[in-house]
């Protein structure tokens, strides 16, 4: 995890499968975290769609993170709504788009890492985004 990270992340859809999938590095981000006292942010739509791809067989280790003390889930209010469909406004995939949209939203807000499988495309969505890169 990358020195920016005190104070939090922000996990993606790919992080919270790897994180639910028992992958090394997303746990270790997770427990490093939680060891610094920091915030693990999961945004509601990361959540949803990453639920989608973790088999009921994993259920357990997705609650035990969304359970810590350290993370929360926050909502797509309207303003940010707004602001992510102004920014994919044109893209053909806009739906597919939307999680990846949030996360990067959380983190440039926050100015905290966002662990991601793709930086291009977070970084596409807005330069100013921190990466964490899955590996």
């Amino acid at each position: 995890m990358i020195s920016a990270a005190l104070g939090g992340v922000v996990f993606d859809t790919a992080a919270v499968v790897g994180f639910a999938n028992q992958a090394n590095y997303a746990q270790a981000v997770v427990w490093a975290t939680v060891n610094a006292g920091n915030t693990i942010v999961v945004p509601a739509t990361v959540l949803g769609v990453a639920r989608a791809h973790i088999p009921d067989n994993r259920l357990d280790i997705l609650a035990a993170l969304l359970e810590l003390p350290h993370t929360i889930v926050p909502d797509l209010d309207r303003a940010a709504a707004e602001r992510l469909g102004a920014a994919l406004a044109g893209t053909a995939d806009a739906e597919a788009l939307l999680p990846a949209g949030h996360a990067t939203h959380e983190a440039i807000t926050r100015d905290w890492p966002c662990l991601t499988a793709r930086p291009k495309k977070l970084r596409q969505l807005d330069p100013r985004v921190i990466i964490d890169p899955l590996p």
